[in-house]
């Protein structure tokens, strides 16, 4: 069988005759689709699959020109995004559900494409960071998008959301510098393997792979151990959402799940957002104040708020002494809430002192995308409790996608998290993003985990998203470079 050599972005790789090696390379991208679906939260949750998965793909895309790229990569962006997004039929119906899981597939699969396309720019040692690039600024380009980012949860960072020390770049970068980095391990491994069936050694490869097993290192270095003055923080799950509507009842249920926690002597507690009626309520006021006494405690519990225009959905807290101390209205709010008649909280960030740190409040999608959080931290924040509603017809995929959301937030801003949870995941996350304390999916818990605060402010909280368009730029000036001659 007869072989052409052929000058790719990751090296130059032997081209087998298309019909003979296009059923190879499509199962190569099957394969990376497979790998890829299982490394998301949703499915499978096995996060050490992103850092090889894509590999065969980029192997079977060495060897077919640009212009069947998108075809060669549609297999693994279908099933890749099949396995991140399976959860889309019970938000969006059957048929919307798989129309975006398509799209989205689509979108990969363009993705890989578009990167290997900016890698070809690039003068040849710097070949192997063009598909990072273009991934991580594509990505996160698509986050801040109107509408796309609302419900497109799924980040290749967010694979790791088990795995703290490859989390601690985002504390400098965001989610975009850890995506940067999954993808070019993956690239580099490629190469270094298309590289040796040649028998040669690809030097860039070979330094991008150890790079980034220096900040992996790095990331395990500068985890600091839990000190001696942790904080007891209580989570329930109520399963609210299966009781119906009467209000009462969740009441009892709350209270008598937080009061099974009294013997931990927890020093915060957080309910799920259940959005009690109503905020000014003197019989819930007592209820809940009265509670906060026994458990001599702080406890944050979902209200309905009235505001000017509608209603808030709000995380309101009350202190030890039963009264209440602060609170804080829900900003993302869904389409399905306004439909409700609630609206959006004012863009204002109160931060409460309690005796074991600064406390934010926010509201479950307030976790979602970082401006929140990083409004907090940069008010002094310390430690973050959000009431969540994670419920989707009881779906058991969303939870651990949403989930994911809460400890990347936790890294980016070295803030403690908190979540109770109606029936999805509720959590309890140190700065470092070590879970300490995580409930089963849409399994009714009372739980406490311990975490700590630190004074430590990052260079994310300070800067925001300067990796993000500065991946943006440089993709920009790449496209703007003459495309070297192919030898």
């Amino acid at each position: 069988m007869a072989y052409a050599a052929q000058s790719t972005p990751l090296g130059r790789a032997n081209v087998a005759p298309r019909i003979q090696s296009l059923r190879w390379s499509l199962l190569l991208s099957l394969s990376s689709g497979i790998l890829m679906g299982l490394a998301q939260p949703a499915l499978f949750d096995a996060g050490w699959l992103a850092w090889f998965g894509l590999v065969p793909v980029l192997i079977a895309l060495a060897g077919w020109p640009a212009r069947f790229h998108l075809w060669i990569a549609l297999p693994c962006g279908m099933i890749w995004s099949l396995g991140a997004h399976i959860w889309y039929p019970a938000m969006f119906g059957w048929i919307g559900g798989m129309l975006l899981i398509v799209a989205v597939g689509l979108f990969y699969a363009a993705l890989l494409q578009a990167g290997i396309a900016v890698a070809g720019r690039l003068p040849s040692p710097l070949h192997i960071v063009g598909l990072p690039l273009a991934w991580a600024a594509l990505e996160f380009l698509r986050t801040i998008v109107p509408v796309a980012g609302d419900w497109w949860l799924e980040l290749l960072a967010k694979t790791q959301w088990r795995f703290p020390p490859a989390l601690q770049i985002v504390t400098l970068t965001g989610f975009p510098g850890l995506s940067f980095m999954i993808m070019l391990a993956n690239t580099a491994l490629a190469a270094i393997l298309i590289a040796a069936a040649q028998k040669r050694v690809a030097w860039p490869a070979v330094i991008g792979l150890g790079s980034v097993a220096l900040a992996l290192g790095w990331g395990w270095w500068v985890m600091a151990p839990p000190p001696a003055n942790l904080v007891r923080v209580g989570v329930i799950v109520d399963q609210a959402n299966q009781l119906g509507p009467a209000q009462a009842s969740i009441l009892e249920r709350d209270l008598a799940l937080t009061r099974m926690l009294a013997a931990q002597r927890p020093q915060l507690v957080v309910w799920p957002e259940n959005e009690l009626e109503h905020v000014a309520d003197p019989a819930l006021r007592a209820s809940i104040g009265q509670l906060a006494q026994e458990l001599n405690a702080f406890v944050v519990a979902d209200m309905v708020w009235p505001a000017p225009n509608g209603r808030y959905d709000a995380a309101v807290l009350f202190g030890p002494d039963g009264t209440e101390v602060g609170r804080q209205a829900k900003i993302y709010v869904t389409g399905e809430e306004r439909a409700q008649g609630f609206v959006a909280g004012q863009r204002r960030f109160p931060v409460f002192a309690t005796p074991f740190g600064n406390l934010g409040l926010g509201v479950c999608y307030d976790r979602h995308t970082p401006d929140i959080t990083r409004q907090l931290a940069r008010a002094g924040a310390q430690i973050v409790a959000m009431p969540a509603d994670d419920d989707f017809a009881a779906n058991p995929w969303f939870p651990r996608a949403h989930a994911a959301d809460t400890v990347l937030r936790a890294v980016e801003h070295r803030v403690a998290f908190a979540v109770g949870n109606t029936s999805g995941l509720a959590l309890v996350v140190d700065p470092y993003g070590r879970i300490t304390a995580e409930s089963g999916i849409n399994q009714t818990a009372a739980l406490v985990g311990e975490t700590f605060v630190v004074a430590e402010r990052t260079l994310y909280t300070l800067l925001g998203d300067w990796f993000g368009w500065l991946m943006i730029g440089s993709v920009a000036v790449a496209m703007l470079l003459r495309r070297p001659r192919a030898s």
